[in-house]
């Protein structure tokens, strides 16, 4: 059977893989630059990612909604005063 352009993509991949080490700061750059941010940090634990940095940074890099999204109701609440909370829902009728 021969060896089939798939295999050898597919082989070649790997290869690349296991000797990323070895590529320069450029050319890992020039990688992940193909790869789309959402897929870069997939797996990835945003507590992890965020632990240690400075929260006044994080603001001035992300704005608000971007700092929420992802995070359900129950997240985003977490850690108000909650006499804040019923005050905003007693003025919105709740």
């Amino acid at each position: 059977m021969a060896y089939t352009m798939e295999e050898f993509e597919r082989d070649t991949r790997r290869l690349l893989i296991a000797h990323v080490h070895e590529f320069n700061p450029d050319e890992i750059q020039a990688i992940l630059e193909q790869i789309p941010p959402q897929e870069r940090l997939r797996g990835l634990d945003p507590g992890e990612l965020l632990r240690g940095l400075d929260p006044q940074e994080l603001l001035r890099r992300f704005g608000p909604q971007d700092l929420l999204r992802g995070l359900d109701a129950e997240e985003r609440l977490r850690g108000l005063d909650p006499a804040v909370v019923e005050d905003w829902l007693k003025r919105r009728g709740h």
